[in-house]
């Protein structure tokens, strides 16, 4: 048998007091659409950038925390549905909802707290954009990722636990929560 948790965080951006995030490492923040990122230098180094062309072209955000304009920390924001791998769903924001995924800090700039400083920054803009609630989804085995999260003001709501056995799959939920406290997930 398989089995993956996800712990599902979230901030209630109309009500909710950010706590004061800053990087301890002169960074600057920017946001990267697709003629940004066509002329962004030193991009070598990250892996997934095949998957940009996409994602910029369904309209989200790139934030990143650059140093001498180098990439070192980054996170994706959407309100479109992204697929969830490892629990093999698709997560769909609501109207009113943003998705932060995909973030990554480089190794050699952890533990500066790029990740926490970055994702206030997302949520500044997002909750002065009239987004009501943030998401953002961490493996369970994740510590540094959801030490960041909380760092930021997230507040873990939910898990999610995909088992396999055999070739079937099964979700269970802990809690349970009500369709308006929950978030859609589908399975794919």
């Amino acid at each position: 048998m398989s089995k993956k948790t996800l712990c599902l965080f979230e901030v209630a951006l109309k009500t909710a007091q950010l706590p004061v995030c800053e990087a301890r490492l002169d960074v600057e923040y920017r946001v990267l659409d697709t003629a940004a990122w066509a002329t962004q230098p030193h991009t070598g180094h990250i892996t997934d950038r095949h998957l940009f062309r996409y994602r910029f072209d369904r309209g989200e955000e790139f934030w990143t925390a650059q140093r001498d304009n180098r990439i070192v920390s980054y996170c994706w924001a959407t309100q479109e549905p992204v697929e969830i791998g490892e629990i093999r769903c698709t997560v769909k924001p609501r109207g009113d909802e943003i998705y932060l995924y995909d973030a990554f800090t480089f190794e050699e700039h952890r533990g500066r707290n790029l990740y926490p400083a970055l994702l206030h920054r997302i949520l500044q803009h997002s909750r002065d954009a009239g987004v009501r609630r943030a998401l953002i989804f961490v493996m369970s085995d994740n510590t540094p990722s959801i030490r960041g999260v909380t760092k930021a003001g997230f507040a873990e709501f939910q898990r999610v636990t995909y088992a396999t056995m055999l070739g079937f799959g099964r979700y269970t939920y802990e809690p349970r929560l009500s369709v308006e406290a929950g978030v859609d997930l589908v399975t794919n």
